[in-house]
This record gives C-alpha cells, structure tokens and sequence, in this order.
C-alpha cells in the first residue's frame, strides 16, 4: 500500500463502511458517504479504485462485456464507431474501457441502489452536508421493523418529487435522504428479525446478495455484498 492509500485508508477505518465481494475476483471497501473506494485481489495488497464518472459509466455500458476477469488493466472494446468533427475533420473512435473502471462503475451503481443507514444515523449540518450523527443510539425495537426507517445514502431521488405538503412531517435534519419504502419496484427489500429479535436484516432483491444488518438500540449497523454483479432484472416478474 502506497502513501496515498495508506492516506485515505486512515480515515476510512474511522467510519462506518461497505464492503463487497464481486464475482469472486475482487473484494471492495468503501466508506459511507465517501467516494474513496479500495480494491484487492489477494486480501494483502489494498490499491485506489478510480472514481466513476458519467462518461465512464456510458462507455463501460456500451464496451464492457462477460464476467470479470480479474485482471484490472484487462481492456474491453466496442465495435461501434464514434464519429468526432464535421466534414473533412471527422474522425473515428473505438471505444475502450479497463477492468478497473468497469469494476468502479459497478461499485458505483450497487452504491446508489442499495447503501443503506437507519434513520438518524445521518444528519444533515446547517451547510447542507450529510455527516455522521455521534449521537445516534439505534432505531427504537419498534421503529427498527418499518422500512420506512431506512434511507438510501446518496444524492436524492424521490424527495425531490414531493410537495411541501408532503414533506411536512418530516424531519428536515434526519429525513433528507430516500427511504426504502418508496423505492420502485415495491417489494424491492426483505426486512426480517434474526438472534431472536435482536438484529434487524435487510436483503435486497434488485442486487443480490447485499445484505445489511441493524442491531436496534444500538448505533452498529452496516452492510455486506457478495455477488456476481449483476442486477435482478427479471424483479418486477418475481413480486
């Protein structure tokens, strides 16, 4: 591990995290609310994973195919053809993408889908920040089996579509991230109580193996994934 990921490292072990499994090529560690994301392919040697952009995730959807391969500097190419200028200028492009930022774009879109934290373990600060809650003691044994008391970490979806109306109840320092009650399809989440009670656990059927786990009354929460990367298209058929 270089300086710089011994960097990030550091203040990734201070905070909660996610990690994952995908297609039992690559483990992943990530921290919530923070892009800075770590691969290995040995459970030894930790590297950087480059962060996703738009255009890298358009290109990886159009140029990357099949299964991992384990390789990060493995690269995937697309027949089609860009066509760059006008006239005499135009030009042709192939487009090529790596494994490692296929393997970031996927770590991006598991993220967005199905990072999850109980209600209360994030706040939002008065510059509009979302940042840890310190005092955060766990969702009530009652309030632990509501879906509705799970949020999404990410930028926001749904509450952006509500009226002030409807918006009215809600807590604008803790109720400012999506709830999995509204995520489309219905049906999306399995929430259930194992160790007699105790432990709330979350199973998400659009990915597949990302599971999440709460105790209540206490702050410990967090979520693991191991999978084959691939989105359960064939959901709104299953519900």
């Amino acid at each position: 591990m270089d300086f710089e990921c011994l960097h990030y490292s550091l203040g990734l072990a201070a905070g909660n995290g996610l990690t994952l499994r995908i297609s039992a090529k690559y483990d992943i560690l990530n921290s919530f609310g923070n892009e800075i994301n770590f691969y290995c392919l040995n459970c030894m040697d930790w590297h950087l994973l480059p962060s996703a952009t738009e255009s890298m995730i358009a290109d990886v959807a159009l140029a990357a195919q099949g299964r991992f391969t384990g390789d990060p500097s493995q690269e995937y190419e697309h027949t089609e053809m860009r066509i760059k200028g006008e006239g005499d200028d135009a030009t042709e492009e192939e487009v090529k993408v790596n494994e490692a930022s296929r393997l970031a774009t996927t770590v991006s879109n598991i993220d967005k889908d199905a990072s999850v934290v109980p209600r209360g373990a994030f706040i939002k600060s008065p510059c509009g920040n979302m940042q840890t809650n310190r005092s955060f003691g766990g969702l009530d044994p009652v309030e632990a089996v509501k879906l509705c008391n799970y949020l999404h970490l990410r930028e926001l979806v749904n509450l952006k579509k509500k009226s002030i109306l409807e918006m009215s109840h809600l807590n604008p320092a803790i109720d400012s991230l999506d709830p999995l009650s509204e995520d489309v399809p219905k049906g999306s989440w399995s929430l259930q109580l194992e160790g007699g009670g105790t432990v709330c656990i979350l199973h998400s059927l659009l990915w597949l193996g990302l599971t999440f786990f709460h105790v209540p009354q206490t702050p410990q929460h967090g979520h693991i994934y191991m999978g084959d990367r691939l989105m359960n298209l064939d959901l709104p058929f299953m519900l």
